[in-house]
């Protein structure tokens, strides 16, 4: 895998894909900021002024999300102390996903690699992974990610993995080529997490295409819901800028709420069988804006917002959700990159980086941090002993590791 450089273009999972942003942000900024397969269907982004901002193509969610992380974070965090016990090296990074195999085993997709074990070895070859679900302990979902350019076909699939072959079952870009179910400009597909249903069919959360989908183990895709634009506030992207006192251009001159992505990222199954789906939210990053949702597992083409299928279970409340897991006694873990925002991360690298995980009670709908300051959190997993792992530094080579939360 070639070293990670920043999106060659603006465009990206995280912005607005409807023409009227598009012109909107073309004509303010000179930026095209946009955000956001053969098979059987249901349908129903740190720079040193506000100038080099604006002139940047760097500003994308998908270098976050995408397999050609910026080389300049092997900078970051090399003197921050770790927050819990150190069990990584060796990972060629980004880390996008942890899961726990039924023999106890955290296995950690490495997109420079592979499926790998925790410790760093690659178990499974497969660069440009995102997402891992096992099976058994042998035999696995994963999916492979955007590693170029958002628009670009880079081989963005599901694939059965097991250490022998590792064999596509469904190519999700020509799905979002053919179909593109959220109805957006910009045909953009990047497959970033899934969640096994077993030997037959999976779920994958595609963060460029802002839709859940159900695929058979025959390669077959049911759009199960589609998630919407919101308005959000500009105020965090400004404040990270220094805008006040006195906008003078750019970034800054943006209006008080402009709307953005959803950017799903996470998809996690809860004890009573529905889906549970985190968004990051794409641009203009805004903090206390990242909703869940809960989606009937009968769901097939669900609008949501609009569609009883597919409705929040929290409207709000997160900044940059980045991964979701329950616990054995039904808890949802909520895992948030970093609290100023994705944003923070790759443009402005700021000294006080740090994502947060929350324990929520869903019957209650409250929450309870659990750990926080992780720098460059990804993603998170219980072990079988009921151990929380997550990743740290997760997109910085030689920096990346798995850890167990104390």
């Amino acid at each position: 895998m070639k070293p990670l450089n920043l999106q060659k273009t603006v465009y990206s999972c995280g912005y607005l894909k409807n023409k009227g942003a598009w012109l909107l942000f073309a004509a303010c900024f000179l930026l095209s900021i946009t955000a956001c397969s053969d098979q059987s269907i249901t349908t129903p982004e740190t720079a040193s002024s506000n100038d080099e901002l604006i002139s940047s193509n760097e500003i994308s969610p998908h270098s976050i999300l995408g397999s050609n992380t910026s080389g300049k974070l092997t900078s970051l965090n090399k003197k921050r102390p770790n927050p819990g016990q150190n069990n990584g090296g060796g990972f060629t990074s980004p880390l996008f996903g942890l899961a726990t195999a039924p023999n106890g085993d955290i296995l950690v997709a490495d997109a420079g690699a592979g499926i790998a074990t925790k410790d760093g070895f690659t178990d499974i070859p497969l660069p440009g992974i995102s997402g891992i679900s096992p099976i058994g302990r042998g035999s696995l979902w994963a999916i492979k990610g955007l590693t170029e350019a958002p628009g670009d076909d880079t081989g963005q699939a599901l694939y059965r993995a097991t250490k022998g072959k590792n064999r596509v079952i469904a190519d999700l870009f020509a799905f979002e080529e053919t179909f593109n179910p959220d109805g957006a400009e910009l045909i953009d597909s990047n497959p970033f997490d899934v969640q096994s249903l077993g030997g037959d069919a999976a779920l994958v959360v595609d963060a460029g295409g802002n839709d859940l989908l159900r695929i058979d183990n025959q390669g077959n895709i049911e759009v199960v819901a589609v998630f919407p634009n919101e308005l959000v506030s500009t105020a965090n992207i400004k404040n990270l800028l220094n805008c006040l006192p006195e906008p003078e251009d750019g970034l800054c001159t943006l209006p008080d709420m402009i709307p953005a992505q959803a950017v799903p990222t996470s998809v996690a199954i809860g004890p009573d069988g529905y889906y549970y789906v985190g968004e990051l939210k794409g641009f203009p990053a805004p903090t206390g804006a990242s909703n869940i949702w809960k989606i009937a597992p009968d769901a097939s083409g669900a609008m949501c917002g609009s569609s009883p299928k597919c409705e929040k279970v929290f409207d709000g409340g997160f900044t940059s959700i980045i991964d979701l897991a329950f616990d054995s006694e039904g808890n949802l873990h909520v895992a948030e990159l970093d609290e100023q925002s994705w944003f923070a991360v790759e443009i402005l690298n700021p000294e006080d980086l740090g994502g947060t995980i929350n324990s929520c009670d869903l019957s209650v709908k409250s929450c309870t941090e659990v750990a926080k300051g992780i720098p460059i959190l990804t993603a998170i997993t219980f072990g079988n002993d009921g151990a929380l792992w997550a990743t740290q530094n997760a997109l910085i080579p030689r920096l990346a590791e798995v850890f167990e939360v104390k």
